[in-house]
């Protein structure tokens, strides 16, 4: 669903700036939860956590915005590859602020697909590629920033799971999000024609998916060993950017797309096996 999220916002980014995308993908979002909210219960919105969802959602919107910033622009593949620098600093932020066990196993999936990364964007930390210019420079330095953001908030997604209820964070996640970046989209204006307003329900409807699964996975186990998972949105990510745009991945791009994957599914059988065994 994120990297479905990703090709829409390629889209529309033509025709809209990436602030006002993110807030019509938070604002969407509202009304997209609407029968989610009434059927678990308007209580189960309640929280005494207020102040936590205000700063969770300042760091989700400059997270958001960098991305959209950078996929408008940037090879899908490569700026999908970057982004698996949010495990690394994720697993680093729960072990050191949530008291989660920082187990060998765990460290060696993120560490094979920190490796795989860095294969994909060997031909770029030499310099910038002939064919990019400077725009892998500036897309790298965005993804990195909305990494980080998005590490700070998966930990305080962990945090709120539990205390909070999964409707109140996606709630809260989604309000805060229309709230901060109103003010900046009204700079930024540009009146959506009707095909824009539906591939933004889209990126709301597609964006709302994932928030749901996500906050549900890290509910369900230590976020250390869930965020691993994520390396796998580079293969629908370089598919869907293969099909719709033509861009085609380098060599490098599927050599450590094939190095990923292992670290990944060696942490997903290991966690399968610790489980059956509890």
């Amino acid at each position: 669903m994120l990297a479905g999220v990703d090709i829409v916002v390629r889209i529309v980014a033509k025709e809209l700036h990436p602030v006002e995308i993110v807030f019509f993908r938070s604002f969407f979002s509202i009304f997209v939860l609407l029968p989610y909210f009434l059927k678990a219960g308007l209580g189960r919105l309640k929280t005494r956590r207020l102040g936590y969802h205000v700063v969770r959602g300042a760091f989700h919107t400059v997270s958001m915005s960098a991305w959209f910033m950078a996929v408008s622009f940037m090879p899908l593949a490569e700026a999908t590859a970057i982004s698996f620098m949010i495990p690394v600093y994720t697993s680093i932020g729960a072990i050191l602020f949530l008291s989660e066990r920082s187990q060998v196993g765990r460290w060696l999936a993120v560490a094979v697909g920190f490796a795989g990364m860095l294969v994909i964007v060997w031909p770029d930390l030499g310099g910038f590629r002939e064919e990019t210019g400077n725009v892998v420079g500036l897309g790298a330095i965005l993804v990195t920033l909305s990494a980080i953001a998005v590490a700070v908030s998966k930990v305080m997604t962990k945090s709120l799971a539990r205390t909070d209820s999964t409707p109140s964070i996606v709630f809260y996640f989604t309000v805060n999000l229309s709230v901060f970046t109103f003010v900046p989209m009204l700079f930024l204006w540009r009146t959506p024609s009707l095909e824009a307003l539906l591939w933004l329900a889209a990126i709301a409807v597609l964006g709302t998916g994932a928030h749901l699964c996500m906050t549900q996975g890290y509910r369900e186990g230590d976020l250390s060993a869930v965020e691993p998972a994520n390396f796998v949105r580079l293969v629908w990510a370089a598919a869907f950017a293969f099909a719709i745009f033509g861009e085609v991945p380098a060599i490098w791009t599927w050599a450590g797309a094939a190095i990923i994957m292992v670290g990944t599914f060696y942490l997903m059988r290991r966690e399968t096996r610790k489980r059956k065994a509890q």
